[in-house]
């Protein structure tokens, strides 16, 4: 599971350092310098009735760099591009297709837009009720992903990087950037939602799916694959979703990589004014 740390943190302000990033996603030094405040300890007095009160200030440089050097040792939070963010383990892979090089890797605050606009396609192709909302979700929430006490979620995607006119183009041609696929374009996703209800921690919601424009070129099963491989290692046992039942390419989809159906929810979604039945499929990585 995606750890939740919130209640191994030796401080008061290694929790609220830690709870600011999980809940902005990304964020800098500076701005957790500016934002973030602890008790000074000390007792201040209020108007009579009111008693007593501790003020809050800023952390010290030195506090605030002592803070996160030790969230980063303990493997809470990790630091790229200046940016601070919840620490996820994973790799990145790729995947050579007819339009030039897919990478799937986990997302960064830059993907959102792109992983969004294939969201909605995809919903509207299908449909896909649940990655609609989850588009919607990721709309309102900033952190792409999340760790704590109530939830656990995250999402990775597929960026395609167009071939090269230039056959011979080398690394150093591009500026030997390890990160240049974050210039290309989103063309799939695959998201994980888990309840830190302890019954349930075993399971994983899975949404997966891929630009139209770009299937059939292996990129959904790679990703498929790629994120149960994550969720295996991150331990959880059962990975599902629920999809109508008149997306029939998605059942296909799903039934092909070795998904079961566990059942149907009658009528479960209105779509156009008639009632949709729900297809339950799960598979046991």
């Amino acid at each position: 599971m995606i750890p939740d740390p919130t209640g191994s943190f030796t401080t008061d302000l290694q929790r609220r350092v830690y709870e600011y990033v999980e809940r902005n996603g990304a964020v800098t030094c500076d701005e957790l310098a500016r934002t973030i405040t602890v008790d000074d300890g000390r007792a201040t007095s209020k108007p009579a009735r009111s008693g007593t009160y501790t003020e809050s200030v800023p952390p010290t440089p030195d506090e605030l760099r002592t803070c996160l050097e030790a969230l980063q040792a303990e493997g809470h939070l990790t630091e790229t591009d200046g940016k601070l963010r919840v620490a996820l383990a994973a790799t990145t892979t790729d995947l050579d297709c007819e339009d030039g090089r897919v990478t799937i890797r986990p997302a960064r605050g830059r993907d959102r837009a792109g992983i969004i606009e294939t969201m909605r396609t995809v919903a509207a192709d299908g449909p896909y009720v649940v990655a609609d909302h989850v588009a919607t979700d990721l709309e309102r929430d900033r952190a792409l992903v999340r760790a704590n006490e109530d939830r656990a979620r995250v999402v990775f995607t597929a960026i395609l990087e167009p071939a090269s006119d230039d056959e011979g183009e080398s690394e150093a041609d591009s500026g030997g950037n390890a990160d240049a696929s974050t210039d290309g374009d989103v063309v799939g996703w695959l998201h994980v939602d888990a309840p830190e209800r302890r019954a349930l921690r075993h399971t994983a919601e899975v949404t997966v799916g891929v630009d139209p424009d770009h299937r059939r070129e292996g990129i959904g099963t790679e990703l498929l694959e790629y994120g149960l491989e994550w969720a295996i290692d991150a331990g959880y046992e059962k990975c599902y979703q629920h999809v109508p039942a008149t997306n029939d390419g998605a059942i296909a989809f799903l039934e092909e990589n070795g998904w079961e159906r566990e059942g149907t929810h009658e009528g479960q979604y209105c779509l156009d004014g008639e009632y949709v039945d729900e297809v339950m499929l799960a598979v046991w990585p």
